[in-house]
């Protein structure tokens, strides 16, 4: 959580109009100029495809409050704060995004979406309602203990940080990462001319899972490079 900051009365979410939020909400506060569109079309490419029923646990509820940060490096494009008890995740968007293709910065609030998804199923769970558990169980993962609901290994990983975080959103969500990313690009009108390339990006913040790992040397390297290319950014 960021110390001292908080919600511009403007952008809070109350708790009764909560239903008739759409599918994904996001409420941009950040500078970035091209960002307004992307958003726009992301939403619309949510709102059609099958993330809305396969990822959120109710129709209505997933909302981010999107804001700049300057950071000095390029790698961590983003990240989600929340507390316990939130009703909206904070996503701090890293200025130099400014550089970024239209795609890159689809990419990068996919990646987000998916902490975001993440931590509510993880939330709720703790909390045992019957929709997250169901959810957890529904992914098939192992346990460790099967006496034990909380001994999954959605907890295990969750409970490691980002890193855990990042297997599951392969293990999980990659699928549908590519085919949203596919879908808000025919929408934006920028359609991929090469299915490998949506791929590619999806990886981009997924470069330290195990499955990343396993990949030839020559494929991370035409990832990579990808990622940086769509990204605006020459570390040469």
């Amino acid at each position: 959580m960021l110390a001292g900051y908080t919600i511009p009365d403007q952008f809070r979410i109350k708790q009764t109009n909560r239903d008739s939020c759409q599918a994904l909400r996001i409420i941009n506060a950040s500078s970035l100029k091209r960002l307004p569109a992307v958003i726009r079309d992301l939403s619309a490419a949510f709102s059609e495809s099958r993330c809305r029923e396969d990822l959120l646990l109710d129709k209505n509820r997933l909302a981010m409050y999107v804001y700049d940060v300057t950071c000095n490096s390029f790698e961590n494009s983003a990240s989600v704060l929340y507390q316990s008890g939130d009703t909206i995740y904070r996503l701090k968007l890293n200025r130099i995004n400014k550089l970024a293709a239209d795609r890159a910065l689809a990419v990068t609030l996919i990646h987000e979406i998916m902490h975001c998804v993440l931590l509510d199923i993880y939330e709720r769970a703790k909390q045992k309602e019957e929709k997250a558990m169901t959810r957890i169980m529904s992914f098939g993962l192992s346990k460790n203990d099967t006496s034990s609901f909380f001994n999954n290994d959605f907890f295990a990983l969750m409970n490691t940080g980002n890193d855990g975080q990042h297997e599951l959103i392969y293990q999980l969500f990659f699928p549908q990462m590519v085919s949203l990313l596919e879908r808000f690009a025919n929408i934006h009108k920028d359609a991929f001319l090469d299915h490998h390339q949506v791929e590619y990006l999806i990886w981009s913040g997924l470069q330290k899972t195990s499955a990343y790992k396993a990949l030839s040397n020559e494929e991370k390297g035409e990832i990579e490079q990808t990622i940086l290319d769509t990204k605006g950014i020459n570390i040469e």
